[in-house]
């Protein structure tokens, strides 16, 4: 085992990530060319699924040990940042700006907070963020879109993470919205649904959190 990583390992554009959680639901799979970090126990669940990791981080205090593999980062237990957000800053260093994160939603409500903040800060950065969860998955957008497919069904929800977002609109779902000025103050995106067609919301200025059920 060790605390460097192998220098060997290719910048890339896309980064998986998988946490403690499970991550039955994988609407997408990494492939050879994507950047693969497991944050702490995401180690054992990357296994499971048959996915070998490029790059392990993490305190390994939630997994007993730290798993006998290459490219290890071991992080103190007392540290200022979460093993999955060290696992996207190690994403970013590797040159990654789009990241899909499973097993992150659900479990201890403090640690599901913390990644729609480490979600916002990606999209800050000018990148793209997509945590997957078994019950419920969210994404954030900033100043941009996200579409979904007509056969996706369910509960869906919108947040302004701006004081005011502006310019929302609500295609293709139950509650259809134009122009829209969002406040953070508000929680009128609250409940909306899938009616099986294809359904995009977008931002002109803003930032938004979209929270859906995983199916």
């Amino acid at each position: 085992m060790s605390d460097t990583v192998n220098k060997e390992i290719d910048k890339r554009h896309r980064c998986f990530i998988f946490g403690a959680l499970n991550a039955g639901y994988m609407p997408e799979k990494p492939t050879v060319s994507d950047l693969i970090i497991a944050a702490d126990r995401g180690y054992d669940v990357a296994v499971s699924k048959g996915i070998k990791p490029d790059i392990t981080v993490g305190d390994f205090d939630s997994r007993g040990s730290a798993p006998d593999t290459d490219n290890l980062i071991t992080l103190e237990v007392r540290k200022d940042d979460t093993d999955v957000g060290h696992a996207v800053e190690t994403g970013f260093e590797r040159g990654c700006s789009d990241f899909v994160v499973y097993g992150a939603v659900g479990g201890l409500l403090d640690h599901t907070l913390a990644n729609i903040v480490i979600a916002r800060a990606i999209v800050e950065k000018g990148g793209s963020a997509l945590f997957i969860g078994d019950e419920y998955s969210f994404t954030v957008i900033k100043n941009s879109s996200f579409r979904f497919d007509k056969r996706d069904l369910g509960r869906i929800s919108v947040f302004s993470l701006s004081e005011v977002a502006v310019g929302v609109d609500i295609k293709g779902l139950s509650y259809e919205a134009e122009k829209l000025s969002l406040s953070c103050n508000s929680h009128m995106g609250v409940s909306n649904s899938f009616i099986g067609e294809e359904a995009v919301i977008s931002v002109s200025d803003g930032i938004l959190l979209i929270v859906w059920q995983s199916e």
